[in-house]
């Protein structure tokens, strides 16, 4: 069984896929930030049901934006693991929909540091025990829509861009070193919190110059976000992510969709599109 660093662990994604792994009986360090304030009773929650399920979990605070915090946490996670790390899973990150013009620079910096440049850190924390294992598994939960461009989901669509490309990078430098990089591209799951814990705009005024047009889509996409009867299961995604621990080193693939109905056949025509393209220019220059 793995040892396994999960971030973005109090809810959506992180918590289901955190009771899945516990559930095969793997050891999870579920991380999350202010398990003693805003996260106390998620991560009591946690607790408690890894405990009823005879299941092994470590909750630890962690703050993906801070160099300190990361250090602290791995440091701690080091400790009562023996020394020993066999996956990240780098889940924590924000979302924004909306105009552009209307987040500030601090919140557009603020969306880059969660959703990239926090995985990056936490990925830079654990490859020297990776490393020093000659092996491990690094996963990244991007979103279909890194691969899609347009109005509304501009900013958090580069971040999830950003981070997919970073992957990417990573995927093919770490294969010799015996460590895998595989990319989770989840399409839209309603019944996740991920318009209730999405950035506000700081500057909404600037909303008053655009026309009707933007904001009969922003009101539209409000509504696709909304959780119905019918909204898909965001299980899928904790599954997926389950799945690939259970494949060989060295075999899994570098991108896995899940969901993202119409959206999904064109998205892995892209993710093969990339491949090809990534592959022909490393065997060009080598």
């Amino acid at each position: 069984m793995k040892k396994i660093i999960l971030t973005g662990s109090a809810s959506g994604f992180g918590l289901l896929t955190a009771k899945t792994l516990v559930k095969q009986g793997h050891t999870v360090y579920a991380t999350m930030r202010n398990i003693n304030g805003a996260n106390a009773e998620p991560a009591k929650a946690l607790k408690e049901w890894a405990k009823a399920h005879n299941g092994i979990i470590e909750i630890v605070e962690l703050d993906v934006t801070s160099d300190a915090s990361v250090a602290k946490a791995i440091s701690e996670i080091t400790e009562k693991s023996g020394g020993h790390i066999d996956v990240l899973i780098n889940n924590a990150g924000i979302s924004y929909i909306g105009i552009a013009e209307t987040l500030t620079i601090q919140q557009t910096e603020q969306l880059f540091q969660v959703n990239v440049i926090g995985p990056d850190r936490m990925i830079k924390a654990v490859l020297p025990l990776m490393h020093q294992q000659k092996s491990g598994l690094i996963i990244n939960l991007t979103s279909v829509q890194a691969r899609n461009v347009g109005p509304l989901l501009a900013t958090y669509n580069s971040t999830k861009a950003a981070l997919d490309a970073l992957s990417v990078g990573y995927h093919y430098e770490l294969k010799s070193a015996g460590i895998d990089v595989a990319v989770i591209q989840p399409g839209a799951y309603q019944t996740t919190d991920i318009t209730a814990k999405a950035l506000q705009p700081g500057n909404p005024g600037a909303a008053s110059a655009y026309g009707q047009d933007v904001h009969r889509l922003k009101a539209g996409l409000d509504h696709f976000f909304t959780p119905t009867t019918d909204s898909s299961d965001p299980q899928e995604v904790a599954d997926a992510v389950a799945g690939l621990l259970e494949l060989p080193a060295g075999e899994r693939p570098l991108w896995t969709v899940v969901g993202g109905a119409t959206m999904a056949q064109y998205v892995q025509q892209i993710n093969q599109a990339t491949k090809g393209l990534v592959e022909t220019m490393i065997q060009v220059l080598s």
